[in-house]
């Protein structure tokens, strides 16, 4: 019996390598890589409106929103690309190609990726010292989950509290800069349905 085929190993340099000539966007783990699947409209509607909204409210002096193309790397085995990344250290803010310092990330829910970024990517994410948010958002119907660091009380560096925001008239609230935006702006021109509703016995 042919023996399955163990997935390809490849170095971080090689890895760089073929993404800097690839026409598809690669995520990295511990020396396999990962293809990036194509996303649909009300997903790409959500970045875009992230986008101005986060910029419209940064001070381009102090922090920049990167769209979700730009790299992330987490550590030496690991480099994601998320959704939204918003950084304001000045390392990333001068970086040609890779971030790594970032303060918030968002991710834009899809059926193929939700489990996945709620879990392992999360834990991943978790790693950075620097985070402080890590925004979730369906795209199907308003619902925006927010984990916060709260590193001010002292030996939590690890301590995470979610809220989340099922309104229209909510305005998600990045304590660490100081910033709020509504969901109004976030899902403009975006079809929502109703959120499932549940069942008591």
């Amino acid at each position: 019996m042919e023996q399955d085929k163990l997935p390809v190993q490849y170095t971080v340099e090689e890895y760089l390598t073929l993404e800097e000539n690839s026409e598809i966007r690669h995520e990295f783990y511990q020396g396999e890589i990962f293809a990036m699947s194509g996303v649909s409209l009300p997903h790409n509607r959500i970045i875009g409106n992230g986008y101005r909204a986060l910029g419209d409210r940064l001070n381009p002096a102090q922090c920049e929103v990167f769209l979700d193309g730009a790299q992330l790397k987490v550590d030496a085995t690991c480099f994601l690309y998320p959704d939204l990344t918003i950084s304001c250290h000045p390392d990333d803010l001068a970086a040609d190609r890779i971030l790594a310092h970032p303060s918030v990330v968002f991710e834009v829910l899809s059926p193929s990726s939700a489990d996945y970024d709620r879990t392992s990517k999360l834990r991943l994410y978790q790693q950075l010292p620097s985070l402080r948010h890590y925004a979730l958002v369906r795209q199907d119907y308003c619902w925006v989950e927010c984990l916060t660091r709260q590193p001010e009380l002292a030996g939590t560096e690890n301590e995470w509290t979610l809220q989340v925001y099922d309104k229209l008239t909510d305005e998600l609230h990045l304590s660490a800069l100081s910033i709020r935006v509504p969901l109004t702006e976030l899902y403009a021109r975006v079809k929502l349905e109703q959120p499932p509703q549940i069942r008591l016995r």
